[in-house]
């Protein structure tokens, strides 16, 4: 029967490691059936009155509740034990499975819908294997064995009972064959449905802004109807199946019992052989009556198991490469974090050489390179076109541009995200062609901070000691202080120990950056990306948070996608984009001096700021973030 569906034959993997939890089932399973057969073989003899004696009968009934109990108890458990382990296998596989896959295949699928597969997928299958397996052994034994004897015993009579049982069975699959397609279909609705109100509950402050409540309401309500229409439709399968199996299961007692008696009254049959029909041929019956309900359910798991596995069929990451070290600035000593005074001292060193347009490397190999690079995620729609740049070891460089202009992309590619193609140019980093490296060495050498902080339901000190999980807690206290975290950090009730919620809430906007930073100083990679990371940020928010990042840039090679002035000024070079392509490049005052697309940025969204800030005043935050709804500048 597993053989039939190739999702079941997929699934045996999973089940292969418990096979003596698998074995006991079945043993146990044989252990009920045999102890039907003898009982009911018993009874015929009771009936007959050739039963040697009643003491032995009671002795009989007694030894076989004795094994009947404890075996159907180790049927339920053993079923239970070995369906649990393989699920947790399997939702395992695909929890390593989501983590193998690309970024770029996971930014195109719906949280929900992956939760909905590990969860609600495993369930449908854990509850088959837990209520059907067992059946899989049992019925076909008690049907065969009560065959044998009652065919043993009156063959025109058994002939006569069961002889509506194959137009039924026949019925029973056609009517069945439709509910693999219901139940895949409703699977992939109970995603989407899951996916809608995930995004509604973790939006939730957006869809109140926006006044959404209604709107998404509806379009949930939507959802679950075609959720409800496909359940009903599902059960209406169920449902229409069930009175076959009511069919089969009555039929055949009413012509025991009237077939029955006329064998009798011509000698053909005894008193006691129509008891052990009577007794024999519910465990006949049973079999054929749980037929329909046995493959519906076959057919449910089978297309929530095909749901599954096509997961486990998308391509994974690359896997390939070579794991190369790359010696850093510092050496290969740990993080030293430097006081108040010697940070200052470093910054205005940086920014001296920055106005002066030199890097710290002078001609140092290029740690990134892009080569006449074209990339676009669909066919014909390229967002980066003819790219090349270099930054040398030790540089900051700032890239600019409007909305969309693939500044994103470039940080995507140099994380190994996405990957360019065969003909589409280069990129190199640490004079390594990216398809040369393994990506999780790659990774090992950079630190991103994104625009919207990544933090996890853990501890603070969890989160910032993912950037480097043999870190002690003083390099964990260490980098928070770096990043200008510590203060706010020690002044939580639990401090480090806090647990956050999901997304890091409970804490403001800089807060979560603040601690992102520490997470990157902690990881100490040579290449550090800055995504945005103060663009959703109030003024004095984006003030606590430059600091950080001014600690974390550092003594490090630095590509930043530049929003605030500040960040912009401190560069050693500005790239600025349009449309996919590099328009100009040079320093904050080079191409102030030039009547480009940057000098119009400039005039346009950045001398608000300047002002502000040559009055020492602070922007107010609907300013500040009406500025950067305005904005092209990302």
């Amino acid at each position: 029967m597993f053989q039939s569906n190739s999702a079941f034959r997929r699934l045996v993997r999973y089940v292969r490691p418990y096979n003596l939890w698998v074995f006991i089932t079945v043993f146990a399973s044989l252990c009920l059936a045999s102890i039907d057969i003898i009982l009911g073989k018993a009874i015929e003899q009771m009936a007959q009155g050739t039963f040697s004696s009643t003491q032995n009968m009671i002795y009989l009934v007694v030894g076989m509740t004795l094994i009947g109990m404890p075996s159907k108890f180790v049927m339920r458990y053993a079923s239970t034990r070995f369906s649990v382990n393989a699920m947790r296998d399997l939702r395992g596989g695909l929890v390593h499975k989501f983590c193998d896959l690309p970024a770029s295949r996971m930014e195109r699928k719906f949280t929900g819908d992956l939760v909905s597969r590990l969860t609600n997928n495993t369930a449908i299958l854990q509850n088959f294997f837990i209520q059907q397996f067992a059946n899989l052994f049992y019925l076909p034994v008690v049907f065969t064995a009560s065959l044998t004897l009652l065919l043993m015993t009156s063959w025109k009579l058994i002939l006569a009972s069961l002889a509506l049982m194959p137009a039924g069975m026949i019925i029973t699959s056609l009517m069945s064959k439709p509910i693999e397609k219901y139940s895949e279909q409703l699977q992939k609705k109970i995603a989407y449905l899951n996916t809608v109100g995930q995004d509604a509950i973790g939006g939730i402050p957006i869809v109140k802004a926006f006044n959404m409540q209604a709107v998404l309401l509806e379009k949930y309500m939507v959802i679950m109807e075609e959720v409800v229409k496909r359940g009903l439709g599902l059960e209406k399968r169920y449902a229409s199946i069930t009175p076959v199996g009511v069919m089969m299961l009555a039929t055949p007692i009413i012509l025991v019992i009237v077939y029955g008696g006329y064998l009798i009254q011509h000698g053909e049959l005894n008193a006691g052989g129509i008891v052990l029909f009577l007794y024999l041929i519910s465990f006949i019956l049973q079999p054929v009556a749980m037929l329909p309900l046995i493959i519906s359910q076959m057919k449910e798991a089978g297309g929530a198991a095909k749901h599954l596995f096509e997961v486990l069929d998308w391509p994974d990451e690359r896997q390939g490469g070579e794991m190369i070290s790359v010696g850093q600035e510092r050496g290969d000593k740990d993080l030293r974090l430097e006081d108040d005074a010697d940070r200052e001292a470093n910054q205005t060193n940086q920014a001296s050489a920055s106005e002066a347009g030199v890097t710290e490397s002078g001609a140092a190999a290029a740690v990134v390179s892009f080569e006449h690079l074209t990339f676009g995620y669909s066919e014909g729609n390229n967002v980066l076109k003819d790219i090349s740049f270099q930054i040398g070891q030790g540089e900051t460089v700032a890239i600019v541009g409007a909305s969309g202009g693939g500044k994103s992309t470039i940080f995507k590619l140099l994380c190994g995200f996405n990957e360019p193609g065969e003909h589409a140019g280069a990129v190199q980093l640490f004079g390594k062609s990216l398809t040369d490296w393994n990506l999780t060495s790659l990774r090992s050498h950079i630190s991103m901070v994104s625009q919207e902080p990544s933090l996890f339901p853990a501890t603070i000190a969890e989160n910032i000691g993912y950037g480097r999980l043999e870190a002690t807690r003083e390099e964990i206290v260490e980098a928070a202080k770096a990043a200008h975290a510590h203060d706010f950090i020690v002044q939580l009730p639990e401090g480090y120990e806090t647990h956050l919620s999901e997304r890091g809430g409970g804490l403001s906007g800089g807060q979560k950056q603040r601690i992102s930073i520490a997470r990157a100083l902690l990881k100490n990679a040579p290449l550090l990306l800055l995504d945005e990371p103060t663009s959703a940020l109030d003024s004095q928010s984006e003030a606590q948070v430059q600091i950080a990042m001014n600690a974390a840039m550092h003594n490090r090679t630095v590509l930043v996608i530049a929003h605030r002035l500040s960040t912009v000024r401190q560069a050693n070079r500005i790239i600025v984009l349009d449309q996919g392509s590099i328009v100009e490049s040079g320093t904050h005052e080079e191409l102030l001096g030039r009547d480009g697309m940057y000098r119009k940025l400039y005039l346009q969204n950045f001398e608000e700021e300047q002002h502000a800030g040559e009055n020492g005043q602070s922007m107010s935050e609907e300013r500040s973030e009406h500025r950067d709804l305005q904005a092209g500048v990302l």
